[in-house]
């Protein structure tokens, strides 16, 4: 079936030529085949006229790091560190024992809440405990495919615990950092379902993060992902005790030392960065590896500010995501693109070199595609022979008076004038509303599990959690190193 999207104003995500008018665009088998202001369209089988006079078409954003489950702890806690925040989310997770079934509504919603928010692609860097879950990880690709949104599911591996680690070897008392999981069946069979079903689902392999895993790991990742063509996705220097912490553990370079491991290539996208050094970047500019920014979570959990026009000086891709719904609280690419440039006018007095609109859409956009080998040269841009990721939004407040249209996409809009959703072709949003699955009914399924994570947090709470101890003596002990230097 092909689709004729008429008179479109079209932001293409492109370096040159960002803006068309007038256009007619061509949708057939999921790909866009035509794009011009007179198509002949007698070379095509129109079976569908999308008006789009009056209306904005631009690539669908692409969130490269995510975590959906996350939404059913939306809002729970603030005011506390990143490593903190994640013993609670744990312990929370472990003691409601969720269920497969509960697990892909989760998603689900999160999915849909997205699609409805103009993101197309997402990146869900998932863990499961102990070891990963062929059910619950059949669950998320359940939910892209339910959704009808492109996902990637990125299998999150470990095999030490960093906070025992380092404690170990800062004073501290800590029992064996040592974790055993199970995994490498697991996620082969899951490799295995996904190359044998038709859709637009991938699966990544997602070591939780350097320090959380033995050199060991790291390079067994480095092999699986080059023997099955894998991208490969990880946390990266998110904190500051993580930065303090790798100045002991690697050599004083964490980067230096995943590039000693073969670690670094192309394959790979790091989310966060936050505390990357100058040689650093060069080693990922170098590698081809991408950093996905996380503005929103980053902000609320006090890790600090990412220096992305550094990482864009030194040539590293630069993607976009949104973290968790518990670290954000928003699954909107339409927020990270206006913090990133924002955040940017804090980190240089050169006003040359922020990060103008248009930069921040293509992080949101084309660069959120390259930095994932699956999506590489296939979504991210509007221009014929790339897959047909599409979002179509509406001329009107906050998106009126159309005085700069890439600006006012970034600076005013936040999702609310999404109109139309299309994902490989196919219509996934329509008039604001999800066309593959029922909103409300999706809501009701999801009230009692979410009812449930937060009575169990509120136990949480009531206790008295040694793990935090540790981790504010720890950040003491962080921040001491550095009034000293």
């Amino acid at each position: 079936m092909a689709i004729l999207c008429d008179n479109a104003l079209v932001v293409t995500a492109e370096e040159e030529k960002p803006l068309l008018e007038g256009q007619q665009l061509v949708i057939d088998r999921g790909v866009i085949a035509a794009l011009g202001k007179r198509i002949h369209l007698e070379h095509f089988s129109i079976d569908r006229r999308i008006d789009c006079t009056g209306r904005i078409v631009l690539p669908g954003l692409v969130n490269a790091h995510s975590h959906l489950t996350e939404i059913l702890q939306r809002s729970m806690r603030d005011n506390v560190r990143m490593e903190t925040w994640r013993g609670y989310r744990a312990r929370t997770e472990e003691m409601a024992h969720l269920t497969a079934e509960e697990i892909g509504a989760a998603a689900e919603l999160a999915c849909g809440e997205m699609l409805k928010h103009g993101v197309t692609a997402v990146v869900d860097h998932f863990s499961t405990r102990p070891g990963l879950s062929v059910a619950k990880m059949k669950a998320i690709l359940g939910a892209f495919a339910k959704t009808g949104i492109r996902g990637a599911l990125a299998a999150s591996l470990r095999d030490q615990d960093f906070i025992q680690l380092i404690s170990s070897r800062s004073g501290a008392k800590s029992s064996d950092a040592r974790i055993e999981e199970p995994w490498r069946e697991e996620f082969l069979e899951v490799l295995e379902y996904v190359k044998n079903s038709s859709g637009t689902s991938r699966l990544m392999i997602a070591p939780s993060s350097p320090q959380n895993c033995s050199d060991g790991l790291l390079r067994e990742v480095s092999r699986l992902a080059a023997q099955h063509d894998l991208g490969i996705h990880t946390h990266l220097l998110e904190t500051r005790l993580q930065f303090w912490a790798a100045r002991k553990l690697y050599r004083g370079s964490l980067v230096g030392h995943l590039r000693r491991l073969g670690f670094l290539s192309d394959r790979l996208s790091a989310a966060h960065g936050v505390w990357l050094r100058e040689e650093e970047l060069d080693l990922m500019a170098t590698s081809g590896a991408s950093i996905v920014h996380n503005p929103a979570s980053n902000l609320k959990l006090g890790s600090g500010v990412a220096p992305v026009i550094k990482m864009r000086k030194h040539g590293v891709n630069v993607a976009l995501g949104t973290d968790g719904g518990d670290t954000s609280d928003t699954y909107s690419i339409f927020d990270q693109m206006r913090l990133a440039a924002f955040l940017s006018r804090l980190t240089s007095e050169r006003s040359e070199e922020w990060v103008t609109a248009q930069e921040a859409l293509r992080m949101g956009t084309a660069n959120g595609a390259n930095a994932i080998p699956a999506w590489r040269g296939k979504i991210g841009k509007i221009k014929k022979g790339r897959r047909a990721d599409l979002i179509i939004l509406k001329s009107q407040l906050p998106l009126f008076p159309l005085n700069n249209i890439i600006h006012q996409l970034v600076f005013c809009e936040g999702g609310g004038s999404v109109d139309t959703v299309l994902v490989d072709g196919e219509v996934v949003v329509e008039e604001g509303r999800l066309t593959k699955v029922d909103e409300d009914t999706l809501v009701e399924r999801v009230k009692p599990i979410s009812k449930r994570m937060k009575q169990f947090y509120n136990q949480l709470q009531r206790r008295s959690d040694p793990a935090e101890r540790t981790v504010r003596r720890l950040y003491q002990k962080a921040f001491r190193d550095r009034s000293r230097s």
